[in-house]
């Protein structure tokens, strides 16, 4: 706990203080500024926007630090040299920002309510996270190909042609490179393998404002996500020890989903925070494809863009487009590299004809196999059955929980088209004594809520979400919170309507807090009644090391390599190693000078 404590402390400093210097440089750019009214007449002058939260700081920095470890893993492995650049460059940010940092801090404080117990309330959530992120259950995955990935970008970086040596490692995600950066294994000592807890903290701090439903007095949408949200967190925490994609990137689409609402609910105005979120979404698919149904989300700031005054707005679009491609740009490059293809396994997007590209039947099968697995199946000739067979295995398959979310999700759906056709009958009539009533029901007037227009439009991209995840590969374990997050909106949206009633505070608010604090605190025993047999105290200063197993050695073109005796788990070491004998040429006397398949 402690090692993994202070390679946070680390990642906080180097992430901090690059998302400071990049927003300090966004927000004085004249054409991503917003229009303000002057004090004396109607006149409007261009103002930039203030981030309001400092953890925009951190997971803004996060990203543009794992774009910088792409990079560098494009060019060889990310190590101590990486790291140096790292800390110098935020050093000096650190440095030349520090005087303004601190003016504003004493003058309008952090950019929320801070109180002792608050602060004390993080720093209790950061030791929790740090200790079960120093052991736990390791994801079978793992053992399989992310400590070989991560191993990988340790020391060579993207290989042209890796995915050919170990098919598993085509499967490039923006993690692995972000792992390698953090894990400190040139020091000598252990691989650190601490980033999917530190996304599960950045989230579990997202979730800390769940408090504020006390002294706000009303319950608002982002609060359902929050507990759903929570939710997860607990189920996850004893296997965050593993850097599986899969906790990363629901972090990612939580964390976002919870930020806009936030922003929904306050009403706000300016398209910059937006235009931000959308550039997390694009982050969000490099870690895994599956969130790329969030990006319709950009419709929003495009919109918002569109209708803005006194700014170029071609050049502020554009720039958010450039912004996206830098994000996603090493990411495509990577993908070239060690697989041949712009996004493997993806084959209708064939644009290259690289020695080293895997054969398109090979990777067909690939999407074909990962597809029937989430079915269900095993066999991948049962791709193309229909989903009327399928489905009801899957669904039968499911947990008593996320059947009755899909039910209820499917439910709400037809609830919310009803309503919404009604809504918008009601506008188009302009009937003002009607609008009047849907006005105050529907958009909340008496509360900062999230109007319904705000509501239905992401609602109805959560139901692309899971529409996306059940017809790609519906494995649970890949995308639960895309089954939740329909229903769980929708609840959230009718609790908030509660309120709409004069008194219900008193009456409702007293419920909700008790629900909540009992949630929390029967999800800890059990968490606690899970953990007690399982105490170790040696991980309260290491972490858990990856898995070790027995492996074989054997030769290709006079370098070493490794495959299990036993199963298709290799682990970290030795390396490098892969499930099966790999049928491989070097293209090249040294190893990172790539592979090709030899038959």
């Amino acid at each position: 706990m402690l090692i993994t404590a202070i390679n946070w402390l680390y990642v906080i400093f180097t992430t901090y203080f690059a998302g400071y210097g990049f927003h300090y440089l966004m927000t004085g750019i004249s054409f991503l500024q917003h229009s303000v009214p002057q004090r004396r007449n109607a006149a409007l002058r261009t103002a930039p926007y203030e981030v309001q939260f400092r953890e925009n700081y951190l997971i803004t920095g996060l990203v543009l630090v794992s774009v910088y470890a792409q990079f560098v893993s494009i060019w060889g492995g990310i190590g101590l040299v990486a790291n140096i650049i790292l800390f110098v460059a935020t050093l000096g940010v650190c440095a030349y920002a520090l005087r303004d940092m601190f003016y504003k801090i004493l003058s309008y404080g952090i950019g929320r309510h801070i109180s002792t117990k608050l602060v004390i309330t993080y720093v209790v959530i950061f030791f929790i996270i740090a200790y079960f992120t120093s052991h736990g259950l390791e994801h079978y995955d793992t053992g399989l190909y992310h400590a070989q990935a991560i191993h990988w970008n340790e020391l060579y970086g993207a290989v042209k042609g890796l995915g050919n040596f170990n098919q598993r490692l085509a499967y490039n995600s923006a993690v692995y490179p972000l792992c390698a950066l953090y894990s400190f294994s040139w020091a000598g000592g252990q691989s650190l393998h601490s980033m999917a807890g530190y996304f599960v903290l950045l989230l579990s701090w997202k979730c800390v404002d769940i408090i504020q439903i006390g002294r706000r007095g009303y319950f608002t949408v982002p609060d359902a996500v929050r507990l759903i949200a929570i939710y997860y967190i607990f189920t996850i925490l004893d296997e965050i020890v593993s850097p599986a994609s899969d906790y990363f990137v629901m972090c990612m689409v939580l964390y976002i989903l919870i930020s806009w609402l936030d922003l929904d609910r306050d009403r706000e105005k300016r398209f910059y925070p937006y235009a931000m979120l959308c550039i997390l979404v694009v982050y969000a698919v490099t870690l895994k494809l599956s969130a790329a149904p969030l990006l319709l989300l950009a419709i929003k700031p495009v919109w918002k863009i569109m209708h803005a005054r006194l700014i170029s707005r071609p050049k502020a679009i554009w720039y958010f487009i450039g912004l996206g491609l830098f994000v996603a740009i090493p990411f495509f490059i990577r993908n070239m590299m060690i697989s041949g293809w712009l996004v493997y396994p993806v084959t209708f997007i064939d644009l290259f004809s690289f020695a080293w590209k895997i054969p398109k039947g090979t990777a067909q099968y690939d999407a074909h196999e990962i597809a029937v697995y989430g079915r269900g199946y095993t066999d991948a000739a049962l791709y193309n059955i229909s989903i009327t067979k399928w489905f009801p295995d899957w669904f039968r398959s499911l947990s008593a929980f996320n059947k009755a979310m899909l039910i209820a999700d499917v439910v709400f759906l037809i609830g919310l088209l009803l309503f919404a056709l009604v809504y918008f009958v009601l506008q188009r009539r302009n009937d003002s004594s009607s609008m009047k009533g849907a006005g105050k029901v529907v958009m909340m007037a008496r509360h900062r809520t999230v109007s319904f227009k705000d509501f239905a439009f992401i609602d109805l991209i959560c139901y692309v979400a899971l529409a996306f995840f059940i017809t790609s590969s519906p494995l649970v374990r890949y995308g639960a919170l895309y089954i939740w997050l329909p229903a769980v909106l929708m609840v959230g949206k009718l609790v908030t309507l509660l309120f709409y009633r004069r008194g219900a505070e008193k009456r409702l608010i007293p419920v909700i807090m008790a629900f909540v604090v009992l949630f929390i605190g029967y999800k800890s025993l059990r968490l606690v009644m899970y953990e007690v047999p399982r105490f170790q105290a040696k991980y309260l200063l290491v972490q858990q090391d990856y898995s070790s197993y027995e492996l074989e050695s054997y030769e290709i073109d006079g370098k070493t390599f490794y495959y299990p005796v036993n199963g298709d788990q290799t682990g970290y070491e030795p390396f490098p190693s892969a499930p099966t004998k790999a049928k491989v040429t070097l293209m090249g006397e040294e190893i990172d000078d790539g592979f090709l398949r030899s038959e």
